[in-house]
């Protein structure tokens, strides 16, 4: 029964991200799919920009070329749905993984912890190339983990981040990953014999240190081997080091702005008790301690990074369960455990049946995400808008004046527009020296003369949000408790302003309007 109830809950931690994942869909999986398709199709690399008006024919580096190449292949030889699972399985295998590197055995606990973890970062599982980045890290982590005396396997790692570098930007949590260990290693160089006992840590030799530092020079020129060479190092650190973007990008916000997650706020703190509680008692290493914390610190400052703390999570409940199991006070409750473990057993293959039953059903088959109108209903793209303004325009080339949030849909399902701002340029791109486009698109807006300023970028038409005051499902009794008598700081609407103001302007004419969007079409001046 026991390894009956394994392969269930097995397949339950597969089953349950690919649920989640099925019934999203990513605002900018538009444009990383019609950059795949230029890769492939076009004659030469794109390196310049060819979906905005704004930015048209200025090179631009895209971080994410590889991962691009692989979705659209997906997409256009298996289809949409098999993007769901590969990214359902890239999930599942991080957290196997994991487990492997700090587990001697993964057992049914590990996986019913694995499931608990898992669900408590739902709202960050949707079909994207993030999804690989644990991934990523888990399998650099295993590497060190469990053949740290090994140069021939250490020096794999190069190799991975390479591959990481391809497929996603986050890459750069790579080589955070290994200078923890490298600090980690140097201090029982640094600090006096008698305080090394303090840090259980046992004194690694120097030519893991050697071979860490050699790695990461090996993994740095590796990685300079794209179509964009070293400016992919400039983009990363240009990327992070922008600011404005992490205040108004919701999942670069800190975990305790609005919305706020409490699952994985709880889980992390709880485990964050559970490894300081286990590194004061020596019974953790300072290393693993110190990994933990960077990346609960992490998941604080940036909600998104919370899939870290989460994976890393499984491995300390489980040490947790472990060590209280072989506890005095816990022997007689555990050999009760035992004596009722069929019952137990079976109690868990009808729940995990039930589970996999009801997450089973929860997920969304479709091969064609654009045309399906109930994952772009859950997801609030400007469906009919598109369709509608395809239709009107019959395939000219336009110049569009878009709502940010719809720049990467508008990429893939109206290819004949150029937009005025997507995803891409949220963090890196830049107005002036000193303002970038998200700021500057966000400030036009809410200018008085907003009106003036979008026809001074050339826009013909005009697509913005129904301005109408809308918070996407119920919110949580956490939400409500901290923000209730707020929420209107929190979703100021500058929308009703604009759309007054363009309708007054003589100069515009409102062609489209549904509870979605509104489109507006310039009025040329009588010759």
């Amino acid at each position: 029964m026991k390894k009956f109830l394994f392969w269930l809950l097995f397949a339950l931690n597969l089953i349950y991200p690919l649920a989640i994942i099925s019934n999203t869909l990513d605002g900018d999986f538009g444009w990383h799919l019609r950059f795949g398709q230029d890769i492939h199709t076009q004659s030469s690399f794109p390196y310049f920009d060819t979906y905005t008006y704004t930015k048209y024919h200025q090179p631009w580096t895209n971080h994410e070329w590889g991962g691009d190449w692989l979705l659209y292949q997906i997409y256009s030889h298996l289809g949409y749905f098999w993007i769901n699972i590969i990214l359902a399985i890239a999930s599942a295998a991080a957290f196997w993984i994991i487990g492997k590197a700090f587990l001697k055995k993964t057992g049914v606990s590990f996986l019913i912890f694995t499931l608990i973890c898992q669900m408590a970062v739902y709202h960050i599982f949707s079909p994207r190339l993030a999804m690989f980045s644990q991934l990523f890290a888990a399998l650099i982590i295993l590497i060190i983990e469990k053949y740290s005396s090994k140069a021939r396997a250490l020096y794999f790692i190069p190799f991975v981040l390479w591959l990481w570098s391809t497929i996603h930007g986050s890459w750069i949590l790579g080589f955070i990953i290994i200078n923890i260990y490298l600090g980690c290693a140097l201090l029982p160089y640094m600090v006096g014999q008698k305080y090394q006992k303090y840090f259980n840590e046992e004194k690694k030799p120097l030519t893991f240190i050697y071979h860490l530092i050699g790695i990461q020079l090996l993994a740095a020129a590796l990685i300079c081997i794209n179509p964009y060479g070293i400016k992919i190092w400039q983009e990363i650190f240009e990327y992070f080091g922008q600011n404005y973007y992490k205040a108004h990008i919701s999942e670069w916000t800190p975990s305790y702005a609005y919305p706020v997650f409490p699952k994985i706020l709880i889980l992390q703190t709880v485990t964050l008790f559970l490894i300081a509680y286990g590194f004061i008692k020596q019974r953790v290493k300072f290393s693993h301690f110190t990994f933990f914390l960077a990346f609960f610190y992490a998941a604080m400052i940036y909600k998104r990074q919370a899939i870290f703390t989460a994976l890393l999570s499984v491995p300390i409940l489980e040490h947790t369960a472990i060590f209280v199991r072989g506890q005095t006070m816990a022997l007689k409750f555990h050999k009760f455990l035992i004596k009722q473990k069929e019952k137990l057993y079976f109690v868990g293959i009808i729940i995990s049946i039930f589970l996999i039953i009801f997450y089973s059903r929860q997920i969304h088959y479709t091969y064609d995400p654009w045309n399906d109108r109930t994952l772009n209903y859950n997801n609030a793209p400007p469906y009919e808008a598109t369709k509608f303004l395809q239709s009107y325009t019959a395939g000219k080339p336009i110049k569009l004046f878009n709502e940010f949030s719809w720049g990467g849909f508008l990429n893939w399902m109206l290819p004949n527009a150029l937009v005025y701002l997507d995803g891409r340029g949220s963090a890196t791109w830049m107005y002036d020296a000193h303002t970038s486009m998200l700021e500057r698109y966000i400030e036009l807006k809410e200018q008085d003369d907003a009106v003036e300023q979008i026809e001074a970028t050339g826009a013909d038409y005009i697509m913005l949000r129904y301005p109408k005051f809308v918070i996407s499902g119920t919110p949580s009794f956490v939400d409500t408790h901290l923000f209730g008598a707020n929420f209107k700081e929190y979703f100021v609407n500058h929308e009703e302003k604009l759309k007054e103001k363009i309708d007054n302007s003589g100069r515009w004419k409102r062609i489209y309007s549904d509870q979605r969007a509104n489109i507006w079409q310039k009025i040329n001046p009588a010759p």
